[in-house]
């Protein structure tokens, strides 16, 4: 892609990458970023969940970005984090312009079986140097990269670290940026796109702070420059190369949604929402919330930029004064949290559930041991955040709050059991753990007439042949396989078992030991979660078989397509209670 630095004309732009004149094409520049544009408009209509307006803020960056890096096999190439992972879809764009992906294999993003999921998860396509989506961790691994690079004496390559305006809000970020002062890292060179927006709305309103001087106040070097004019990038780039003794980032202030007339400037991610289901999990969280604020003023809410995507919002809406949206930094969410419930307030600390687990340690030492009025509700539990994949499916949560003392965790099976549990973990006077999916919501429990007990076990379908057990989505694949198993004279319980600890140890004991087969099945990993607690509980005299999720997740297109593809579908149900009872 880099051409001989000799004769050029206005379309060729001059650089020096690791001591060698080169120089780049103007004109191919902006014929590849026409031609992914149009290929990303494409990919949004296919599936609607890639983050379109901030893969067309990032495209400009990573159109340079990709010519411009040495990536020959020596110890002292350049390397690339893509600490914004969502952009990724730009990434693939471009390398499917530039021939290096087929076109075709773009367009089957998410896929079960394609290798391109909306995040950077597959380390075996060109430049994903590191899987990325949590936000806020790249710059460590770029700061371990350079420190690598610097042990094996390489003054010529360089790592780069393309960041969002958004996750600059967490604290990890700052921490590898004192350290990459410390070091001298001159081989360290991020660029943040800085288009404004988050995920709840403009960046200026959720933490209104100039980042550039904080990295200013603490040593390094701060550029600013335009995100989409391709001279200035490059100079800025070349400017960057000859700073010695600290590391550089240059702030490239980019357009969100560029190109596209209905998305610039707004925090639209996509030209083609989904419909939005009738019965949603998040939307009975945040109805339900949004409710119970009326009657008890003492009820605050805490986020962390998923106010929408949580719904926690509608509470805000309602009672602005006692909602706090404190930007993407989860392990502050947590001590937040704790100050308010010391102060006398009831605190609902929301967050993604994989996102809430960066704040275990504050959870363990600030909250379980002062044992405080604490609900942490975290929604997109287990698969429910298919689109987004691995990085965002939290498949251990169970198994790390389960190992603390004092926690109550608790798992509704559908939208209609979010309604009844909510209010009931609010009035409990103690730590709860409420783990919420996110839109999937098949009708489970809606035609039960029963009020939710913390520790209550609920009989869904009566049989004594086997039983299942579990919570969330896979029990309604269990009801069903139920009701096939009894076409030929199999009889198999379900139970719903929204109270994960603490455990009913009597009750699932005498069903346990009144059957003798136990099928566990959960959206989490089969080590640590309900499955487990079951076992330990009823070794000895009853036999135990987990179905659970096995390894970190998977991208797919549709919650139910995951949990077939994990074996918590109706026929891996079926399959596994016939071979308890004919064993």
């Amino acid at each position: 892609m880099l051409n001989a630095w000799g004769s050029y004309g206005i379309s060729r732009i001059p650089m020096v990458i690791n001591g060698s004149k080169v120089s780049i094409d103007l004109n191919r520049l902006m014929e590849v970023r026409d031609s992914a544009r149009d290929l990303l408009t494409r990919l949004d209509r296919e599936f609607p969940y890639i983050h379109l307006g901030s893969s067309l803020a990032a495209l400009d960056i990573i159109n340079v970005l990709i010519r411009i890096m040495r990536r020959n096999n020596d110890d002292c190439r350049d390397w690339f984090i893509l600490s914004i992972g969502h952009v990724a879809p730009a990434l693939y764009a471009i390398l499917a312009v530039e021939g290096l992906i087929p076109e075709e294999r773009l367009m089957e993003v998410n896929q079960l079986s394609s290798s391109i999921s909306t995040h950077a998860d597959n380390m075996d396509l060109p430049y994903i140097d590191a899987t990325t989506g949590s936000l806020g961790q790249g710059l460590s691994m770029g700061v371990g990269l350079a420190l690598a690079g610097r042990v094996r004496d390489c003054n010529d390559g360089f790592v780069y670290v393309l960041m969002g305006d958004g996750e600059l809000n967490e604290g990890q970020t700052w921490e590898a940026a004192t350290t990459a002062v410390k070091y001298g890292l001159d081989n360290l060179k991020v660029i943040v796109s800085l288009n404004g927006y988050q995920l709840d709305g403009a960046t200026s309103t959720i933490k209104p702070i100039s980042y550039a001087r904080v990295f200013e106040a603490i040593g390094w070097n701060v550029l600013f420059g335009n995100g989409h004019d391709y001279e200035e990038i490059i100079r800025l780039i070349n400017k960057a190369h000859e700073f010695k003794g600290k590391p550089t980032v240059i702030f490239l202030s980019t357009i969100r949604g560029k190109g596209i007339r209905n998305l610039e400037n707004t925090s639209k991610q996509t030209l083609n929402p989904p419909p939005r289901p009738q019965f949603s999990m998040r939307e009975a969280l945040g109805t339900t919330l949004a409710r119970l604020g009326e009657d008890n003023d003492r009820l605050v809410v805490v986020t962390t930029d998923v106010g929408e995507s949580t719904r926690a919002r509608y509470f805000g809406e309602r009672f602005p004064n006692r909602y706090f949206n404190i930007g993407i930094s989860e392990q502050d969410l947590v001590g937040v949290s704790v100050g308010l419930a010391l102060g006398g307030y009831v605190p609902v600390a929301m967050a993604y559930s994989m996102f809430m687990m960066r704040g275990w340690e504050q959870i363990r030492n600030s909250l379980g041991r002062m044992n405080l009025n604490v609900k942490l509700i975290a929604t997109h539990a287990g698969l429910s955040d298919f689109a987004d994949g691995p990085s965002h499916q939290a498949l251990e949560d169970v198994a790390l709050m389960r190992t603390l003392n004092n926690m109550v965790i608790v798992a509704p099976a559908d939208a209609w059991d979010v309604e009844r549990i909510i209010p009931r973990i609010i009035e409990y006077k103690g730590p709860v753990y409420a783990r919420i999916g996110r839109d999937y919501s098949p009708p489970i429990t809606m035609d039960m007439d029963y009020e939710f007990k913390i520790g209550e076990v609920y009989e869904l379908i009566d049989g004594d042949d086997v039983i299942v057990m579990g919570y969330g989505p896979p029990l309604y694949n269990a009801v069903r396989a139920a009701t096939e198993l009894r076409r030929i004279g199999i009889r198999m319980g379900v139970y719903n078992v929204p109270t994960i600890k603490p455990l009913n140890n009597d009750a699932v004991s005498r069903i346990a030991r009144r059957v003798g087969n136990v099928i566990v099945v959960e959206e989490h990993s089969p080590r640590g979660g309900l499955g487990s607690a079951i076992a330990e509980l009823v070794s000895g005299f009853a036999r135990v078989k987990v179905l659970g999720v096995d390894g970190y997740g998977h991208w797919g297109r549709s919650e139910e397509e995951l949990l077939r593809f994990f074996g918590l579908d109706e026929e891996s149900i079926m399959d596994v209670a016939l071979k308890l009872v004919n064993s």
